[in-house]
């Protein structure tokens, strides 16, 4: 929906899903309002119908548009984030982190020599 002001008087534009029922009869309603919703005898009449309808609501009543602030999320890990920093043996096991990668690496790659892995 969409409200312009045009000569001091507010304007609504609406999307109206317009249907040829089975029966031969019309119907129309507001895409996304299903309480907006009228049958006629014809195209016309249904349109008609469909804006008394809606002018009857809203008399008295008013249309806006809001914009919400969608609120972040922390990411899960993040609180962890920096929990070891004054850890006295934070480097000891990043060095050992290193030397046993180092040792995967040079295992895969004598496999890889010795034909163990392609």
């Amino acid at each position: 929906m969409n409200t312009k002001l045009l000569n001091g008087q507010t304007k609504l534009s609406i999307n109206v899903l317009v249907k040829n029922e089975k029966d031969g009869k019309v119907s129309a309603r507001v895409l996304g309002l299903p309480e907006y919703s009228v049958t006629s005898s014809d195209r016309n009449s249904a349109i008609s119908e469909l804006d008394r309808l809606i002018t009857a609501n809203l008399l008295g009543n008013e249309v806006i548009s809001l914009e919400l602030e969608i609120p972040k999320s922390e990411h899960p890990w993040r609180k962890f984030a920096g929990i070891y920093k004054d850890s006295q043996l934070f480097d000891s096991v990043l060095t050992n982190i290193e030397s046993h990668r180092h040792e995967l690496d040079s295992q895969t790659a004598t496999d890889y020599e010795e034909g163990k892995i392609a």
